[in-house]
């Protein structure tokens, strides 16, 4: 077991001693704070993360002043796109083309079946959408004096968040609200005094742990 924990509250070196592994709980006792010891451990070894290449998708830079880091994510799931794609073309098209297509070919517009088909249009949009952003989309993390943004998007269209960290900034990896498979996804926590921004669902695991890591780093210097 290794020596080299931190609280994740004020950053003080935590001895074994006040590690609990059995009901994963390590006590700082400069602040008082417990925290979770699998979480601790996580980040615990972000030295030798960083000292590898990152995993795949994952991108670490200086910025063009060189004042900060940028941070990018993306990775192209193909084997969900294999489906997406064929399943896109084929119920979209048909339901396209059979309730406004038809109404394009006889020059008629028909209000009850324009209503019905609405469904199949969202559906249409939501399914495009996201093979677009499986295809192009990627994510951005801009560390930058005190300054972060989360960027999430395809080109200059996407959403936005911005938080704040300092020198005493934690980030640790922890469940969200989403399930899939009924396991829930892991979120990249970014704890500053009493506020947590939180981001990164569907981020690979790897990738996480590595940008939790250059985050961290990010924050000491």
């Amino acid at each position: 077991m290794s020596n080299t924990y931190h609280c994740q509250s004020c950053a003080a070196p935590i001895p074994l001693e006040d590690i609990n592994v059995a009901t994963d709980i390590a006590l700082c006792r400069r602040c008082g704070a417990t925290s979770s010891f699998a979480s601790i451990r996580t980040l615990s070894n972000a030295s030798a993360l960083l000292s590898k290449p990152p995993p795949k998708g994952v991108k670490v830079e200086r910025d063009m002043m060189g004042y900060g880091s940028i941070v990018t994510y993306r990775r192209i799931p193909i084997g969900l796109l294999l489906f997406l794609i064929p399943f896109t073309l084929i119920w979209s098209g048909f339901s396209m083309a059979g309730i406004y297509g038809s109404q394009i070919a006889k020059g008629e517009f028909d209000l009850k079946m324009s209503l019905f088909g609405l469904p199949f249009l969202i559906g249409t949009i939501v399914l495009v959408s996201t093979i677009l952003f499986n295809l192009f989309g990627k994510w951005t993390i801009r560390l930058n004096r005190g300054d972060g943004a989360v960027f999430v998007g395809v080109g200059a269209l996407g959403w936005k968040r911005t938080f704040r960290y300092t020198t005493f900034s934690t980030v640790r990896l922890e469940d969200s609200a989403i399930t899939v498979n009924r396991q829930r996804t892991q979120v990249i926590a970014i704890k500053t005094d009493n506020t947590v921004f939180s981001f990164g669902s569907f981020i690979k695991e790897d990738a996480q742990k590595f940008i939790a890591a250059a985050l961290m780093r990010e924050f000491r210097n």
